[in-house]
């Protein structure tokens, strides 16, 4: 069997590069053969038990059409918006030409490639025993030759290999022309090509010249193109599907299986998007490649207890009549949470608003925590490295001491453990609109106004008095306007005491506006029917679980600062003068100049709020966040 010149880049200095080249030649290579029978093993099956990170879309073409039908795609076909969209996405495939001409297909073409499933992973790649003979190997039995040999290899098993299937359907000729052109461009760069046969399967494998380096290799079988770097990786994958291998499987993995469990069962339709991640078997590995003083550190965060991050995953669901977007995280934390994870204390409470939180705020998220076993977690795991009582000698103290403040005392048992965060795009519309306003929720008010009180007398210069009313209020210094830009707004940094809440916000404006949703005199976000429905539908998604955080967007906001700066004439302006050294911006702005934008509200209408929550569970934390689908 013949095959396109040898494809493996992978050296010491880039060894990424094979992986990426491994993922484009998957790519090319799938034959025109009818789609894969439904008994082949999907990916989880395929794959082998421990990977290192793992994602997979389920249908490609499906997605495809779930994002078309989706609240984006409805927008792009909007009447009045699709001239322009149109224009742009020309405008892109024009730019896309001439890398285009080099691959030999368009951008319409490229997009068009995979169908079915789309699946890759990430293998621990281990060198093997044989001589390095690179030209630059060191030779002898030196102390130096010896050090530099051994330092190659850990080097050498430091790197990830990689494994993909992809189905492409009928896409065989457009995947041809990209293989020629890809072959065109490899020709001279000396690999060699050893083909060989598993399953009646030809694999055709590329070798590097360098000992040592992972080769890349492919087969295709019933319509689905195997990918592996890494010897062998493409006929262990075709022996777990013939059912001749007798190793795990990734889907045999009981982490994997723990982290799916909640994600994938979260829903009653199939997740188009999956993934799962290994970050403490990622860590190890890169981290003892390094060598030096990080691998030293690397025994002492163990013996911390790192190794009870077991994984994280998620999955991704799309479509449906109420949700336009749901994903589902799981990170899975072997209990007990001792050592590193003594300090992820969770804990709950009422997640409705506070009353100074706004009626028209683009977001709103509430955190609960409890500090106090927090900070004694931090303090056992501080004290293994430098001594008993360090939080008290190096933090503790020193506060007492300068500002008079008990950290326990004054701190930790003045907090609730409750943060609150709502953002507010101020107008007119800027880069930075957006400003925000951080609640503290706090168990005496009238201690709080003790403390903010002693930092005002610590630090006079940048704790201004300047109260609202009734309201205790401390102004921060701001930038000089003669140093700031006249198109950026200028932060107003302010701190506050309003009910039993600490405020602190980079906007007088939005600090006022709390003031007044507190007193009643300014809406608030509590009885809003958007927020009663993200609400209701978390409500329905907890199952009783309590939340130890929720949050409340509004894609609506989001997008209206956009919106209002794009509308803008300075905007035009200033395209016009980016566009005059660079050409993408140049078309941009030929198109900008050439449309004119459709009112706000007829792209306002394919948006709705959205939300997020998580909990905490035996297994570890769980988080959702989801778009609801707009309303007709």
């Amino acid at each position: 069997m013949s095959g396109p010149p040898n494809l493996c880049l992978y050296r010491e200095d880039v060894p990424m590069r094979s992986i990426i080249v491994a993922a484009v030649f998957s790519i090319w290579l799938v034959p025109t053969v009818q789609a894969a029978d439904s008994a082949r093993p999907g990916a989880p099956h395929l794959f082998p038990h421990d990977v290192l990170a793992y994602a997979r879309i389920n249908d490609m073409t499906e997605l495809k059409q779930t994002v078309k039908e989706g609240q984006f795609g409805k927008l792009l076909n909007d009447p009045e918006l699709k001239p322009l969209a149109g224009d742009l996405y020309a405008g892109t495939a024009d730019l896309f030409q001439q890398v285009g001409e080099r691959l030999g297909v368009s951008l319409d073409e490229l997009l068009s490639i995979p169908e079915g499933e789309v699946a890759v992973g990430l293998l621990a790649f281990d060198a093997d025993d044989r001589q390095d003979t690179t030209a630059d190997a060191p030779q002898g039995d030196s102390p130096a030759a010896l050090r530099e040999r051994i330092e190659r290899r850990r080097r050498r098993n430091g790197r990830i290999g990689m494994i993909g299937i992809m189905e492409a359907g009928d896409r065989n000729g457009l995947l041809k022309r990209l293989l020629d052109r890809l072959s065109d461009r490899l020709l001279n760069q000396g690999y060699a090509v050893r083909d060989s046969e598993a399953f009646d399967t030809p694999i055709t494998a590329f070798q590097s010249p360098g000992v040592g380096q992972p080769g890349i290799e492919f087969c295709q079988l019933e319509g689905v193109t195997i990918f592996g770097v890494g010897d062998g990786v493409v006929e262990e994958t075709l022996a777990r599907w013939k059912g001749t291998d007798k190793t795990k499987s990734l889907a045999q993995n009981q982490d994997f299986g723990a982290v799916m469990g909640p994600c994938v069962g979260a829903e009653a339709t199939e997740p188009q998007i999956t993934f799962f991640v290994n970050p403490y078997a990622i860590g190890e590995r890169l981290i003892k490649a390094r060598g030096g003083a990080a691998a030293l550190v690397w025994p002492l965060i163990e013996d911390l207890g790192i190794d009870k991050l077991k994984g994280i995953g998620g999955s991704s669901f799309s479509g449906g009549e109420t949700f336009d977007g749901i994903l589902h995280v799981h990170v899975l934390v072997q209990a007990p949470r001792d050592g590193l994870f003594s300090v992820v204390r969770p804990a709950s409470g009422d997640i409705n608003p506070p009353k100074w939180v706004p009626d028209d705020i683009s977001s709103y998220t509430t955190l609960y925590w409890d500090l106090p076993n927090s900070y004694k977690g931090l303090g056992r795991i501080v004290d293994r490295f430098q001594g008993e009582d360090t939080l008290e000698r190096r933090v503790e103290e020193p506060l007492q001491r300068e500002f008079g403040i008990d950290v326990q005392g004054d701190l930790l048992e003045l907090l609730t453990g409750r943060v609150t965060l709502a953002r507010w795009y101020e107008p007119p519309a800027r880069i930075n609109s957006q400003s925000q306003l951080f609640g503290i929720e706090v168990k005496d008010a009238a201690k709080a106004a003790e403390l903010l009180a002693k930092l005002a007398d610590r630090f006079p210069e940048q704790m201004n008095r300047q109260d609202e009313g009734n309201v205790v209020v401390y102004a921060g210094r701001q930038p000089p306007a003669d140093r700031f830009p006249e198109n950026l707004r200028r932060p107003e940094p302010r701190l506050a005491l309003l009910g039993d809440q600490i405020l602190f916000t980079d906007s007088s404006s939005f600090l006022q506006r709390a003031i007044r949703a507190h007193g009643g005199a300014q809406p608030r976000l509590t009885g809003v029917p958007e927020y009663d429905l993200v609400a209701g539908e978390v409500g329905g998604k907890l199952d009783g679980q309590p939340p130890f955080l929720f949050s409340f967007s509004r894609a609506q906001e989001m997008l209206r600062q956009f919106y209002e700066m794009a509308a803008a004439p300075e905007m035009k302006a200033s395209l016009a003068r980016q566009a005059e050294n660079n050409p993408g911006m140049a078309r941009l702005s030929e198109i900008m100049n050439k449309h004119d934008l459709p009112p706000f509200d007829v792209l306002s209408k394919y948006f709705a709020p959205g939300g997020s929550f998580a909990y905490d569970s035996p297994t570890g934390i769980h988080y959702t966040t989801f778009n609801l689908r707009p309303m007709p």
